[in-house]
């Protein structure tokens, strides 16, 4: 159905629209059309509420997946530019094997099970960022 066919729906019909009240697309019975024919108010089923006729928008295709995936490939030479100046810094330190009970500082080194050798820049309540060579990644920790 188009929304031209929508828009001729008789009363006391059924159609699918979005409803002011509950904002989610919910079913509504056709209460009134204008001189033109065309539906003008309808009543909600869930809520009851009585509202102005707003037909489906066509929506717009967003673009953000193609900036997304711009902005991930900017970043990952970033990320490997980082690892690569704090592994020449800690060559020397041996890398602790990561527990997600272990307790660890700014500056540490620790072996991860799935991403590999990685360092630590930066602590939170319960949570470290790590540096590895692919990206930077928020780990747990002192659980």
């Amino acid at each position: 159905m188009t929304t031209k066919d929508k828009d001729r729906t008789p009363v006391a019909q059924i159609l699918e629209t979005q409803c002011t009240k509950c904002k989610l697309p919910l079913t509504h019975m056709v209460v009134t059309h204008n001189s033109e024919g065309f539906v003008e108010r309808v009543q909600c089923r869930t809520c009851g509420s009585e509202h102005k006729y707003r037909p489906e928008k066509k929506k717009m295709v967003k673009k953000k997946v193609a900036k997304k995936s711009r902005a991930t490939k900017s970043r990952k030479p970033d990320a490997a530019a980082i690892f690569e100046q704090l592994a020449e810094k800690f060559q020397d330190k041996k890398p602790v094997p990561y527990t997600m009970q272990g307790s660890y500082q700014a500056d540490d080194v620790i072996d991860h099970k799935t991403f590999g050798k990685g360092i630590v820049t930066g602590m939170l309540y319960q949570k470290m960022e790590v540096a590895f060579a692919d990206a930077s990644r928020l780990l747990v920790c002192d659980r």
